[in-house]
C-alpha cells in the first residue's frame, strides 16, 4: 500500500493605502525637513511614509531630487522578515487622479532593514512640471501589500474557518468621499453627527439606503436623512467600508473593546445588507475565540444570524474533550445554558463525535 501525502503553500497579500498631504509645501524649501505621516497599519504591522522635499543627504542621493520611504515601525518586535510590495505615486489634490511619477518595489522589511524607498524619486524640476502640485499642496499616494505564506498539511483535518470573497473595489471612491465632490445627501446621525454622501453610491452598495432612496418620490426629493439606533462612530466606518471597501485598524487589534466594536460593525453590516463586510467582521470574531468568549459569541452569532461564525464556534468548542470541559465551567456557558437551549442540543450532538 502506497501512503500519498501533499501538502499546499500558500500566499495572500493585505492591502493599504495611504495618503500624505502636504501642505504649504513652497515653505519648506531649503529647511532640510522630514515629513513623516500618520501611522496607519497594514497586514498586521505600523508603517509611516517620509517625505524629504530637499532630499537625502547621503553617499548616493542626487542633488536637487525628492526622496520618499515607507518605514516599518514595528520593526523591533517583528521575528521574521516582512515580505512587502509597495509603490509610491503623486495625486491631483483637487481630484485625486494618479500622476504620471510612480515607483513599485517589492522589498523585504526587519528589524535591521526598517525603511526602504526612493532617495532620488524625482527631480524639483520634474516635480515643479508634474502639475500635481496645486495651492502649494502635494499628496503622495502609498500603497501597501504585505505578503504572508502558510504551509498547509492538506492530509490535517483544519479549523473552520469564516470565507470572504475578495475586494471589489479600488480607492477612487474613498478619495470621492474624503473631498466630498458632488455629494448630493447629508445623513443625520442622531441629533448631532451628519455625513455628506452620495445617492448612487449608498444605493448601489446597500440594498436598505436603495430602496430608502429611490423608493418613493418624496423620499428621493430629500436632501437630508436621519439614521437612529447607531453609534456615529460606527456609521463612520460603514460609509467608508461603502466606498472604498476598507476596514478600520481596529480590526487587527485583539482587545476586548475591538471585539465589542466590530459586533456593533457587523450588526449595522446587516442591518444594511452589506453582506461582505458582515463576513469580515465574523472572521475577525473567529480569530478571537477563546475558553472564556466562545460561548458568547456562539450566542452572538446565532441571534444575528451569522451561520459561518456560529460554525467556528461549535467547532472550537467540541475540538477535544479538555477543551469542552473547560468552556463547560465557565460563566458563558451558563448563560448560554439559560438562554438557548437549542444551541446546547447542537454542541451535545457534535461533542459525541470526539
Amino acid at each position: 500500500m502506497v501512503n500519498e501525502t501533499s501538502s499546499t503553500h500558500q500566499s495572500v497579500a493585505a492591502t493599504g493605502v495611504h495618503r500624505l498631504r502636504v501642505v504649504g509645501h513652497s515653505l519648506l524649501k531649503g529647511t532640510d525637513t522630514r515629513i513623516k505621516s500618520a501611522t496607519f497599519r497594514v497586514g498586521g504591522h505600523d508603517w509611516a511614509v517620509a517625505y524629504l522635499p530637499d532630499g537625502e543627504k547621503k553617499e548616493g542621493s542626487l542633488q536637487d531630487h525628492v526622496s520618499v520611504f515607507l518605514r516599518l515601525l514595528n520593526a523591533a518586535v517583528v521575528k521574521d522578515e516582512v515580505v512587502t510590495s509597495m509603490s509610491f505615486c503623486l495625486e491631483d489634490p483637487t481630484s485625486g487622479t494618479a500622476g504620471t511619477i510612480e515607483r513599485t518595489g517589492t522589498v523585504k522589511f526587519s528589524a535591521k532593514s526598517q525603511t526602504w524607498g526612493y532617495p532620488n524619486y524625482m527631480s524639483k524640476t520634474d516635480l515643479a512640471a508634474s502639475g500635481c502640485i496645486k495651492d502649494d499642496c502635494l499628496v503622495i499616494k502609498c500603497a501597501v501589500n504585505v505578503i504572508t505564506s502558510k504551509l498547509i498539511n492538506n492530509d490535517n483535518e483544519e479549523e473552520e474557518d469564516v470565507a470572504v470573497p475578495p475586494a471589489e473595489l479600488d480607492n477612487h471612491l474613498g478619495r470621492l468621499l474624503e473631498t466630498g465632490v458632488a455629494t448630493d445627501i447629508t445623513i443625520k446621525i442622531g441629533w448631532l453627527k451628519q455625513f455628506k454622501a452620495h445617492r448612487c453610491v449608498l444605493a448601489a452598495r446597500s440594498p436598505v439606503f436603495r430602496a430608502l432612496l429611490c423608493g418613493s418620490m418624496m423620499e428621493s426629493k430629500k436632501s437630508s436623512i436621519r439614521v437612529v439606533d447607531i453609534d456615529a462612530d460606527v456609521f463612520k466606518i460603514l460609509l467608508q467600508y461603502m466606498y472604498d471597501e476598507s476596514t478600520p485598524a481596529f480590526m487587527e487589534e485583539t482587545t476586548e473593546d475591538a471585539a465589542n466594536m466590530t459586533k456593533d460593525l457587523l450588526i449595522a453590516a446587516d442591518r444594511y445588507g452589506i453582506e461582505r463586510l458582515k463576513l469580515i467582521c465574523e472572521r475577525k470574531l473567529s480569530k478571537a475565540l477563546d475558553v472564556n468568549t466562545v460561548c458568547s459569541a456562539l450566542e452572538f452569532a446565532d441571534r444575528h444570524s451569522c451561520l459561518q461564525l456560529k460554525n467556528c464556534c461549535l467547532a472550537y468548542i467540541v475540538k477535544d474533550r479538555e477543551r469542552l470541559k473547560a468552556i463547560v465551567r465557565t460563566q458563558g456557558f451558563d448563560q448560554l445554558d439559560q438562554n438557548c437551549h437549542s444551541i446546547l442540543s447542537e454542541i451535545l450532538v457534535k461533542s459525541l463525535h470526539i
